[in-house]
């Protein structure tokens, strides 16, 4: 009976040293590594790295296109650094497309280039598209991979890319038109004795769009959007030069062109009459300068076309409206000038035939 005891007790002894052995750890490092990565993974539960918006800084919503700069701003702990590379649908676009960063506000800045540009074309296959849509997701990471993903598609604005060789071919033709015009007085009058200022502000801007957008087309490679101001600027120089045609017919006479008329210098053409150089050309003509400027200077500095607000469009348009409005009192420059005088002097003629009728009722009444 001892024996029993002894053994019960023993096996109860053995049962629960086993139980205490198993409860302990094997390796109490391992343990301790164990609990330090719990606690290293709650701080970025309650902060994981985030994509909190993307906008773009030219100010349209939700969509970007060739050139233009979208901000990213970030949820992170991470140096603003980390994220110098772009990804488009989780494929890497590169550093390429990196523009700028704000590590106080955790912004990251990309450029809409060529290499997004071409990635979003592959997205497209084989189709043959002038410009379409895409609605990717943007990502930001290093070289190694994304970081963090967003969770808003943005509208991505894939245009069809032509060949440069192809622009250099136009721009030699177009060189090419512009020199035979010019070699045939296309910028003078019917009589091609003076030169025009309607005729030159047609073919100014018409020169200067087709300049910035072949030179668009040699620098990034595809077709660039037209905005509505520069039709509406065109429209202003046709509708210019065509109520100035109809004013000069109306002016026009059945007596023959003056010989002795002859062109005194394009600069003085342009901003005068017959008579004397007047306010309302030079105002046409320095507001067509000064933003043709800077029409150039955008392009140039952006690689887009840029759009012109409308208070710039309707100065423009009251400054060709007055030019055009008052060229019905200017006189026609090829006409000889005795016409002029002997218009002058006829009624000068009557006016005096007037004042002697006066005078002899006068004198009838006297008498």
């Amino acid at each position: 009976m001892k024996k029993q005891l002894i053994r019960l007790l023993a096996s109860a002894l053995i049962v629960s040293f086993s139980t205490l052995v198993y409860a302990q750890p094997a390796n109490p490092d391992s343990a301790k590594s164990h609990a330090g990565k719990k606690d290293s993974i709650a701080p970025k539960a309650l902060l994981p790295d985030s994509i909190l918006n993307v906008y773009n800084l030219s100010g349209r919503k939700d969509s970007a296109r060739l050139n233009e700069i979208i901000a990213i701003r970030l949820k992170t702990t991470l140096p603003i650094d980390s994220f110098k590379t772009l990804y488009v649908d989780d494929i890497k676009v590169g550093e390429t497309a990196f523009w700028s960063s704000n590590d106080y506000e955790k912004i990251v800045y990309f450029k809409i280039d060529e290499s997004v540009q071409n990635l979003a074309v592959q997205f497209l296959a084989s189709k043959s598209i002038d410009k379409a849509r895409i609605p990717v997701f943007f990502s930001v990471g290093n070289s190694h991979g994304y970081i963090t993903k967003g969770l808003i598609k943005t509208q991505l604005e894939v245009k069809q890319k032509i060949n440069r060789v192809w622009v250099w071919i136009m721009a030699v033709v177009m060189g090419g038109f512009l020199a035979m015009g010019l070699k045939n007085n296309i910028l003078k009058d019917d009589s091609n004795l003076y030169y025009s200022l309607s005729r030159t502000q047609l073919l100014y801007w018409t020169v200067i769009f087709s300049g910035t957008y072949l030179y668009i087309c040699n620098e990034t490679g595809a077709l660039p959007d037209i905005p509505g101001s520069l039709l509406a600027i065109l429209g202003i120089s046709a509708a210019t030069m065509a109520t100035g045609k109809v004013i000069e017919n109306d002016q026009k006479t059945k007596t023959e062109i003056d010989p002795k008329a002859h062109s005194e210098g394009f600069f003085h053409d342009i901003l005068s009459d017959r008579s004397s150089i007047n306010i309302q050309r030079l105002q046409n003509v320095l507001f067509n300068i000064l933003f043709g400027l800077i029409f150039i200077q955008k392009t140039v500095s952006s690689n887009l076309l840029p759009d012109f607000d409308n208070n710039i469009l309707l100065m423009m348009g009251i400054s060709a409206g007055t030019y055009a409005g008052l060229k019905a009192t200017e006189p026609t420059k090829d006409q000889p000038t005795e016409q002029h005088d002997s218009t002058t002097i006829g009624n000068e003629k009557a006016t005096d035939q007037t004042d002697g009728d006066n005078g002899k009722g006068d004198g009838g009444k006297t008498k």
